[in-house]
């Protein structure tokens, strides 16, 4: 009996790769077999051959499908393709999203009903995990995967006297090779050295690196401009940033290993080798490289480690009462335990390793690549015009407290914060999820409190710089704490003001008794708004935190109208546009 299973992804992070790669494993205690495969790396004309996938995806933008699902997307969109095209198909679909998105979860939930529609049987409904969860996607990955296997046993059932496996027989997807020590000065420092300089990605080197907020301010928020080199990109563009771990932290990582005597030093020269072609070796690790480059540049050693770590960590591990206690945290019922040790104070799995010495003292090379996650880059929305020259960011560096003694720091910002003038950075160009009106005189109002400011600050300078003929003033919301203290860029919006490109509304929250935010002028600009949005078919744009600003912003503007329903009309239109982060 074919026992084939096709697992297919599509992310613009790199986390549905990971919960696929776990989904993969996971099949081998059912005894089947099968790739693990982006979309657009699957000849998709060979989907009508295939008995059993699974989809895993998530959703970017304005409800728009990621990079390397969209050639996979186009396709299957095609309104030549038979109603019966996929009749021989089962499938499950597991869609990644965040709740506080309007359109959460929408490329799942569109997947799914196009797959019906070409004929495919689903064998369960759409799994839709939340990242809002307090569990997070295992609070629908653990029961909806349980639910999945089931259907599958019943439809491909096991030989009599073969019964599925407690454990996957297939614990670590590659083979670790030690290799010959290099010869001296032909190291290879740098992992993605043979990195494909396109048009849309490249290297850059900083050129310079400013705070705008000031020493004094709670919060650290960096300008940092990069040479423009070859890259090209348009207003509303995104930057993807590949950071490094510290210093601290690969140094923190070896003496642990040390500690325990693992035999595992910073200049071991390794390489790994794919087992079969159901898992491929990521290409750049299929060379020769020392350990300390991985662990620099690959590995995320300040990643909150997922149930899968402590499946590894319980492995080997001797001692009875860690073992039990890793087993738990790796399992649907000790979801809310792992919460309250892992999400809640936001541990690292480095403070893991050091919680567990005697699992950690039972590591070994080839299962340090089953513990640590892949560093994936970073997006960060453009703050400058190509016609600058220069490809700026604005980002506010991460740093905070919780109950664990360390205080917590984002890998990324950080990372960008400590680099200096001459500095090389990963950069890849990703299109942007604002779509701009064609008239140029249509009416856009901006709204860009904190760094949600970047997008704006981008098509300020691209029209200033490129003369374009605009009768239309801009108008732009935007809100700080402030006024002497976090009001980024300040002297150009003043200077885009008095040039009569943008009329500018702020809102200093903290420099009066009664706090403003930018909702609260926008509830007083109900009669400009009205004629430019209303009246004269304006766009309008919201930018920044996810937390409680979008809402807040919608409401405002629902009141300030005083039509809910126009304001449903503008989302469905393509006039109303949000670009929200955690």
């Amino acid at each position: 009996m074919n026992r084939k299973i096709l697992i297919l992804y599509g992310s613009q992070t790199g986390t549905a790769q990971d919960i696929s790669e776990n989904i993969w494993r996971e099949s081998k205690r059912f005894h089947l077999k099968g790739n693990v495969k982006s979309m657009n790396d699957y000849d998709v004309k060979q989907l009508i051959e295939e008995e059993i996938v699974i989809f895993v995806c998530s959703t970017t933008g304005q409800g728009e499908e990621p990079d390397n699902m969209k050639k996979f997307w186009k396709f299957l969109l095609r309104k030549n393709l038979p109603a019966d095209s996929l009749e021989r198909l089962q499938f499950g679909v597991l869609g990644l999203g965040d709740s506080s998105y309007q359109k959460f979860n929408f490329v799942a939930k569109r997947l799914h009903k196009r797959l019906m529609q070409l004929g495919a049987a689903p064998l369960q409904p759409v799994g839709l995990c939340d990242d809002q969860h307090d569990l997070g996607v295992g609070a629908v990955l653990f029961p909806w995967l349980k639910s999945f296997w089931e259907k599958v046993l019943e439809i491909k059932p096991l030989p009599i006297g073969v019964n599925p496996l407690s454990v996957t027989p297939r614990f670590c997807r590659w083979n670790v090779k030690k290799c010959q020590t290099f010869q001296s000065g032909d190291e290879k420092f740098d992992i993605y050295s043979d990195f494909d300089e396109s048009s849309e990605d490249g290297y850059v080197e900083v050129v310079e690196n400013i705070r705008t907020t000031a020493e004094e301010h709670f919060q650290d928020v960096r300008l940092i401009s990069f040479c423009r080199c070859s890259l090209t990109w348009n207003p509303g563009d995104v930057a993807y940033i590949r950071p490094q771990n510290s210093t601290e932290s690969v140094k923190m990582l070896f003496e642990i290993f040390k500690e325990h005597d693992l035999n595992i030093f910073p200049n071991d020269c390794v390489m790994l080798e794919q087992i079969d072609d159901e898992m491929p070796a990521p290409s750049m690790l299929r060379q020769k490289l020392l350990l300390i480059t991985i662990a620099t540049q690959y590995w995320d050693l300040n990643a909150l480690p997922r149930p899968r770590a402590f499946e590894v960590l319980a492995y080997n591990c001797e001692n009875e009462l860690e073992k039990e206690k890793l087993l738990e945290f790796a399992s649907f019922e000790g979801q809310e335990d792992l919460l309250t040790y892992v999400n809640r104070p936001k541990r690292t799995i480095l403070e893991v390793l050091q919680d567990f010495p005697h699992a950690t003292s039972k590591l070994n090379l080839s299962l340090l690549f089953e513990l640590f996650q892949p560093i994936k880059p970073r997006p960060y929305s453009i703050a400058s015009s190509m016609l600058t020259n220069r490809l700026d960011l604005l980002i506010a560096v991460v740093e905070y407290q919780t109950r664990l003694k360390e205080p917590r720091k984002g890998l990324c910002t950080n990372w960008l914060k400590s680099l200096n003038a001459g500095d090389r950075v990963i950069v890849s160009i990703k299109k942007g999820s604002f779509l701009f009106p064609t008239d140029a005189d249509t009416p856009m109002v901006m709204v860009g409190p904190g760094t949600g400011l970047s997008i704006f600050r981008a098509i300020l300078q691209d029209y200033q710089l490129s003369e374009k003929s605009r009768n239309e003033k801009f108008v732009l919301f935007f809100g700080c704490r402030n006024e002497e203290k976090d009001f980024h860029c300040r002297d150009e919006l003043k200077r885009f003001e008095q040039e009569g490109i943008l009329k500018l509304f702020c809102a200093f929250s903290r420099d009066q008794e009664d706090k403003i935010y930018v909702q609260h002028l926008i509830e007083k600009e109900g009669k400009m708004l009205k004629n430019l949005l209303v009246e004269r078919g304006g766009f309008f744009y919201v930018s920044g935190s996810s937390k409680n600003m979008p809402t807040a912003v919608k409401e405002a503007l629902e009141d300030a109208i005083n039509d809910k329903e126009f304001i449903q009309r503008m989302i469905k239109d393509g006039k109303y546009h949000e670009e929200t982060w955690s």
